[in-house]
């Protein structure tokens, strides 16, 4: 190959990429304010109840972690989706393929390690 088109010779490059700057870190509130706050999010457990008085705990995981058999809901399900956000004494409805289904969330915390008491 000629040297008429390789670029070895030369000494600058012809783009010059500034360095980026780097985005502060997001700001998120300290875990026990999460707590504090009360509302069902990622690694929260959740109590729920029906209209027929039947209750059920949920604890919302990521998606690999999800084993609903043994109470772990993923965020993405209808279940956990329509969770998020919500605190003790609301109401959620829940799509499901057999029709929507009403609970009331009773309680909502953050265990530290399992078996920790919960409210409730």
């Amino acid at each position: 190959m000629s040297k008429a088109f390789t670029k070895e010779d030369d000494v600058t490059p012809d783009v010059v990429v500034p360095p980026r700057a780097k985005a502060p870190p997001p700001e998120t509130a300290p875990i026990e304010q999460l707590r504090n706050e009360g509302k069902a999010r990622l690694g929260a457990r959740v109590k729920l109840s029906d209209g027929e008085g039947h209750e059920a705990e949920y604890r919302l995981v990521t998606p690999d972690e999800a084993d609903p058999p043994h109470g772990a809901v993923s965020v993405e399900s209808p279940l956990g989706r329509a969770l998020l956000g919500k605190s003790a004494g609301d109401d959620v409805t829940v799509e499901r393929p057999r029709g929507p289904a009403e609970y009331t969330v009773e309680a909502v915390w953050f265990a530290m390690q399992p078996g920790d008491p919960h409210p409730g």
